[in-house]
């Protein structure tokens, strides 16, 4: 519950002193900032933001059905699901961004918006898993109120924010909070990087956008945490902008490959050399193996590198260099700073390049 202070104003007793004349060049005024309040942002946000709908069609495997294989002459009757979630309009070319959970596995695809409640098909421009995120696209006449992105990387723990979204089937419900803390690591991809807010989120605001208070998207709602409430998770939106741009361009996230497996650092312990126990704490990560002919190896680095910064930014752990390289293209290069058993630090320049196909590259857990 959100107490209220109220201010008293208080006005001083005008002396002899005060009253004296005012004089003829009056100080020029400060305007004053406009301030955006709830209402303001959500009557504004709420035209660009739409409720999802998805059905999914799927044969029964149960085997007392086969007698249907008899009767309708092999045709076996097949089994609907039906999810819910939210998306927000990007762009007046009729993009819709969601999360890929929404509409995995989907057969159909309903979009439903505030003004209109007809349901409007939309077809999948693209899906990225590892962001848990997705593009839509409907008919540009039904989505003509695109909300603005802002700059993710400017918010501060504390600033406030407004959710709005389809939590369990309840249409364009806002609810506010906080931003409770930032690049959380939830397990669920390599590049996790989540804003934790406890602005209230529930199955079905999957998808829906978090607002800052001027009205900008900051965040992609995507989990809850299943331990206790007011503790919810989002998709910064700096890096829901770099996807947006690729799976519009072309169709998939197009990432930046380094060709290395790594093993974060749990202790000193795990370090061999004993000059490298120096380097001033335990950070960075680990290089255990390297994929022949990749970029790093081409580079130069071997197993068994401690690679401890990238350009001028020192690496924490083995998370922290994936959402690096998560933001670079696979034009790019990187120069690495790394220590290296009998020699100490040295720097390395890597050619980055696209990630290969799956099927291309060993089953690591941690090869990027």
């Amino acid at each position: 519950m959100r107490t209220l202070i109220s201010l008293t104003l208080l006005f001083p007793i005008l002396t002899a002193a005060a009253r004296a004349p005012t004089p003829l060049s009056a100080p020029v005024s400060t305007p004053t900032p406009v301030t955006l309040t709830y209402a303001d942002i959500a009557e504004a946000a709420t035209p660009g933001v739409v409720n999802i709908r998805t059905t999914s069609y799927r044969k029964t495997q149960n085997p007392q059905m086969d007698i249907y294989e008899y009767f309708l002459g092999g045709k076996i009757p097949s089994l609907s699901s039906h999810s819910i979630g939210s998306g927000l309009i990007v762009d007046g070319q009729g993009h819709i961004l969601t999360n890929n959970h929404v509409i995995d596995g989907a057969s159909t695809i309903d979009v439903l918006f505030a003004n209109n409640r007809e349901k409007v098909p939309a077809r999948v421009v693209g899906r990225d898993p590892k962001t848990d995120l997705a593009l839509l696209q409907v008919s540009p006449k039904s989505a003509q109120t695109a909300l603005t992105f802002g700059d993710s990387d400017k918010l501060r723990v504390g600033d406030q924010v407004l959710a709005i979204g389809n939590p369990l089937g309840f249409s364009h419900t806002v609810t506010s909070g906080i931003i409770s803390a930032k690049g959380r690591v939830i397990g669920a991809g390599p590049y996790d990087n989540f804003l934790q807010t406890d602005a209230s989120i529930h199955p079905g605001n999957s998808g829906g956008p978090l607002l800052d208070m001027r009205g900008q998207v900051i965040g992609i709602n995507t989990a809850v945490s299943s331990e206790g409430q007011g503790i919810g998770f989002a998709i910064p939106a700096n890096m829901a902008r770099q996807v947006i741009r690729d799976l519009q361009k072309f169709g998939k996230v197009r990432r930046a490959f380094l060709g290395v497996v790594g093993k974060n650092l749990m202790s000193e312990d795990d370090l061999e050399d004993r000059d490298a126990r120096k380097s001033g704490g335990v950070y960075g990560f680990l290089v255990t193996n390297l994929v022949v002919d990749g970029p790093a190896a081409k580079a130069g680095l071997r197993m068994g590198d401690l690679v401890v910064a990238c350009g001028q930014e020192k690496i924490t752990d083995l998370n922290h260099m994936q959402r690096l390289l998560g933001l670079k293209s696979p034009s790019d290069r990187l120069r690495l700073k790394l220590f290296r058993r009998n020699r100490g630090f040295i720097h390395v320049a890597v050619s980055l390049q696209e990630t290969p196909a799956a099927d291309r590259l060993p089953a690591e857990r941690d090869l990027f």
